[in-house]
């Protein structure tokens, strides 16, 4: 069966959920190509290795060749089967890649200051989370946040937001209206119940179709009347 692999972005962090076996041929090509798309604009990345049951020495010698070029950036594994896990033991090279349980904890790290020696800092936690549905008005606020000197993540989903939530605790949580008065779940009840503790700018329903010369200054003002004038990384 052909290595399946898919990529999602959880603010500025991509995971790639790898299914199949990792091995010389097609399996690794795939794989090789997928990170070629991704690198070097997204050096930032969680490899899911959740379903991955076997990994031979050339997809062992790829894993290591795609830590390499991620070069400012990371390369963090999560969810690591016991067999490979044990290859990564025994050929020395547990030592060589951060693992972690779950995406969650992987996507957490990136966050916190790195322990290991000879490793650089990582980025450091933005100050506004923004949730939205819509892609492209996604892709809008961040850039109009980041021109007004704000620091900014982006996410188009609950369940990545409320990672990102805990692992970079916001001083401003900016949301869609959908979003916000979502609950029922788990996952949407948590997600508000901890940007109540926050400030929250809750963005109207029609705010993508209304003129952005006006409802852009609106929203940078009511930014900096939150958290201050800037606020960048």
């Amino acid at each position: 069966m052909p290595l399946s692999v898919q990529s999602r972005s959880v603010g500025d962090i991509t995971v790639v959920k790898c299914d199949g076996r990792i091995i010389a041929g097609a399996e690794s090509a795939a794989l090789r190509q997928h990170m070629n798309d991704l690198l070097p604009n997204a050096p930032w990345i969680v490899l899911h290795l959740g379903d991955v049951p076997f990994i031979d020495s050339s997809g062992l010698g790829l894993l290591v060749r795609i830590l390499a070029r991620t070069g400012h950036g990371n390369l963090k594994l999560c969810a690591v089967p016991d067999k490979v896990a044990y290859m990564l033991k025994i050929t020395k090279l547990a030592t060589v890649f951060d693992s972690y349980e779950s995406e969650a904890d992987a996507i957490a790290a990136f966050y916190q200051p790195e322990t290991r020696p000879g490793k650089s800092l990582p980025f450091l936690p933005a100050s506004i989370l923004c949730v939205e549905k819509s892609v492209d008005l996604l892709t809008y606020i961040g850039e109009l946040l980041r021109q007004g000197g704000f620091s900014v993540i982006t996410v188009d989903n609950l369940p990545d937001a409320l990672i990102l939530l805990k692992a970079t605790r916001p001083k401003l949580v900016i949301v869609g209206t959908e979003l916000r008065s979502a609950s029922g779940t788990w996952t949407e009840n948590t997600f508000n119940e901890l940007i109540d503790a926050l400030w929250v700018i809750e963005l109207p329903v029609d705010f993508g179709s209304l003129d952005p010369s006006e409802t852009g200054q609106h929203l940078l003002d009511r930014v900096r009347a939150l958290i201050g004038p800037t606020a960048r990384r």
